[in-house]
C-alpha cells in the first residue's frame, strides 16, 4: 500500500488538521510526525503518530534522524506548513538525500522559492512567469529610486509571512515611510506593485513538476482586510489558468502541494502570480465538494498514470460555493454579521455539510476553540 508521512512542527496551524483525510480517501496508509498538541493529530484519518518535539531545534534533528533511519518506509513525505518548510530548508543544507526526501521541489536551484517572497519573485523573473514588478528594499535605496522602478500603489511584503500578515499597502510615495515604519522585519523586504484585479485562490497538487490536480476560486469573504485569510470561496475550473499552473510546476519543479494566489487583470488579460506557498492549506480537503477531489490526483500518482487534461472551464452558473465552518463563524462573531450566521442556521446552499460532524476528534477541537474565542479564554 502507498504510504505517506505528513509533517508539521507548529501546533498552532489548524490548516493541517484535515489533510490526512485526503490521503485516506486515496487509499494510503497515513503516518503523521508532529507534537502532542499539533492540529495534525486532531483527526481520525491517520494510522500512526510519530511523536515529535514542539521545540524547533529538537524537531529538525528528530525528523532528519527518523527519515535517515527509515529511508524506504514512505513513498512520499510532505511538509505541511510554512514554518516546517523554512526550518528544514535551512537545516538540510546541501544534503542530497534529505533534499530529495523532504523538499517539495525537484530542482535544487529553485529552493529559494520555499517560504521566501523575494525568492519567488526572482524565480518568476528567471522563468518569465508573469508577476508584479518588484524590487528588494535596502537601506541605501532612495524614494526617487523606488518611484523610478515601481508605479504606486505598492505592497511592502516581509520575506517570511503568511495568512496576510507582514504586508503593508502603500498608496503613494508620501505614504512610504509611515508604511515602512510598520514593517517588523526589513530583511529581504519586497516592494511590489499592487495590481488591481480579481483575487484568485488556487489549491494544486504537483508531482515531479507536473500538474496533477487543481481547484481555483474567487473570494467571497475575508477574515479581515484584503490580505487576510479567507472564509468563503466560490470554486471552478479555468483552462487558461491551468496553463499558467502547468508552466509554474514545470519551471519550479514542484512536487507536492501548492497554495497559490493570482490576480487576474481583465484589461490586460493576464494572470499575475502573487504567492506560491508550497504547502497545504485549509481549503484542500474541501476539494471533495468541487468535483475535482485532490484525492483523485493522489490516486493518479499512485497508479503512475497522470491524466493531465485541464481543458475544462466551469460555467458561471455551475460554480461551487464553499465555506470553512470555524473560520466563517469567527468572522461572523467578530463583525456581528447576522446575515452570515443565518447562512449557517438555514443550511444555505447546503452549508451544514461543511461542519465536521464526520470527524469527532476534529469537531471537538474546533468547538473548543470557538468556545474559547467567544469567551476570550486563553488557549
Amino acid at each position: 500500500m502507498y504510504k505517506v508521512l505528513l509533517v508539521s512542527v507548529g501546533h498552532f496551524f489548524d490548516s493541517t488538521a484535515e489533510i490526512p483525510s485526503i490521503f485516506k480517501r486515496a487509499g494510503c496508509t497515513v503516518d503523521i510526525f508532529c507534537s502532542e498538541k499539533s492540529w495534525l493529530k486532531s483527526n481520525k484519518f491517520h494510522d500512526n503518530w510519530i511523536q515529535a518535539s514542539e521545540e524547533e531545534e529538537s524537531f529538525k534533528y528528530e525528523l532528519a534522524d527518523y527519515v535517515k533511519k527509515n529511508p524506504d518506509k514512505y513513498n512520499w513525505i510532505l511538509l505541511l506548513d510554512e514554518f516546517t518548510l523554512k526550518l528544514m530548508n535551512n537545516f538540510i543544507g546541501d544534503d542530497p538525500f534529505l533534499f530529495e526526501k523532504l523538499l517539495p521541489i525537484t530542482k535544487i536551484e529553485n529552493r529559494e522559492v520555499l517560504s521566501s517572497k523575494i525568492g519567488m519573485s526572482r524565480a518568476c523573473s528567471r522563468y518569465n512567469i508573469t508577476t508584479p514588478r518588484f524590487i528588494n528594499y535596502t537601506e541605501d535605496i532612495s524614494l526617487d529610486d523606488i518611484a523610478k522602478n515601481l508605479h504606486f500603489p505598492i505592497l511592502l511584503k516581509e520575506d517570511f509571512s503568511f495568512s496576510g500578515l507582514g504586508i503593508q499597502h502603500c498608496a503613494n510615495i508620501n505614504d512610504f515611510q509611515p508604511c515602512l515604519d510598520k514593517v517588523l522585519n526589513k530583511k529581504n523586504l519586497v516592494l511590489q506593485e499592487f495590481i488591481e484585479g480579481d483575487d484568485i485562490g488556487v489549491e494544486a497538487l504537483f508531482y515531479e513538476g507536473q500538474l496533477v490536480s487543481y481547484n481555483c476560486a474567487t473570494i467571497l469573504s475575508y477574515m479581515g482586510g484584503k490580505f487576510s485569510f479567507t472564509t468563503r470561496r466560490t470554486y471552478y475550473q479555468d483552462a487558461a489558468l491551468a496553463k499558467e499552473l502547468k508552466k509554474l510546476g514545470e519551471s519550479f519543479g514542484i512536487s507536492g502541494f501548492g497554495s497559490i494566489q493570482y490576480i487576474y487583470h481583465k484589461g490586460r488579460n493576464l494572470f499575475y502570480l502573487i504567492e506560491t506557498d508550497l504547502r497545504s492549506n485549509s481549503w484542500m480537503p474541501y476539494s471533495k465538494f468541487t468535483g475535482k477531489d485532490i484525492a483523485d490526483g493522489v490516486r493518479q500518482i499512485i497508479s503512475g498514470k497522470i491524466i493531465g487534461d485541464f481543458s475544462e472551464t466551469t460555467p458561471l452558473n455551475a460554480r461551487t460555493e464553499i465555506a470553512i465552518f470555524d473560520r466563517d463563524i469567527r468572522r461572523c462573531m467578530k463583525y456581528k454579521d447576522l446575515k452570515g450566521f443565518l447562512r449557517w442556521a438555514v443550511n444555505y446552499k447546503g452549508y451544514w455539510k461543511f461542519i465536521p460532524f464526520y470527524d469527532t476528534k476534529l469537531f471537538n477541537r474546533i468547538f473548543t476553540k470557538l468556545y474559547k474565542d467567544l469567551f476570550k479564554i486563553k488557549y
